[in-house]
């Protein structure tokens, strides 16, 4: 049986609410076709006080619209971009930004984990941090610097 895609978890949205108030452009595969994320702005519902916020994708199979819900406007926007992101990892193999795979969408970790959990996790990210830190640190110290005393005026 196979798994359901994440895009199929999502809400779809038939018409567009809103003004555009983001949206960014990948490469796919090196190819000049590009790919489109764009968000909309986030709107209230009257009946329920929640908000959405709607984000089409383009440029993949046909363009698709989805709604993602929240408590506030932000949240609904926050939970938007993670949706998107979500979506282009598993959908856009060979898709880049800015001539890099990292598409510049946050990860999350879902809310339903223990405290505990959440507490592992940033400790495990703070580590990782800091080791690439003290590497990149590394790598610039051994960088071979040119004499100073040249650039002082006597």
């Amino acid at each position: 049986m196979a798994s359901e895609s994440f895009a199929d978890r999502l809400e779809r949205s038939k018409k567009a609410s809103g003004p555009i108030i983001a949206e960014r452009v990948f490469e796919l595969s090196g190819r000049p076709r590009a790919v489109r994320v764009r968000f909309r702005k986030p709107r209230q519902d009257p009946k329920t006080g929640n908000h959405w916020c709607t984000f089409e994708v383009s440029g993949l199979e046909e363009t698709t619209g989805f709604k993602v819900w929240g408590i506030d406007s932000l949240q609904a926007l926050q939970l938007a971009m993670r949706a998107a992101g979500e979506l282009l990892r598993e959908k856009g193999h060979g898709m880049t930004w800015c001539g890099d795979q990292d598409l510049g969408f946050p990860r999350t970790y879902p809310s339903f984990l223990s405290a505990s959990a959440h507490s592992r996790i940033e400790r495990l990210i703070d580590r990782e941090l800091a080791k690439e830190e003290r590497v990149s640190r590394k790598k610039r110290s051994s960088v071979p610097r040119k004499d100073v005393k040249h650039f002082v005026k006597r």
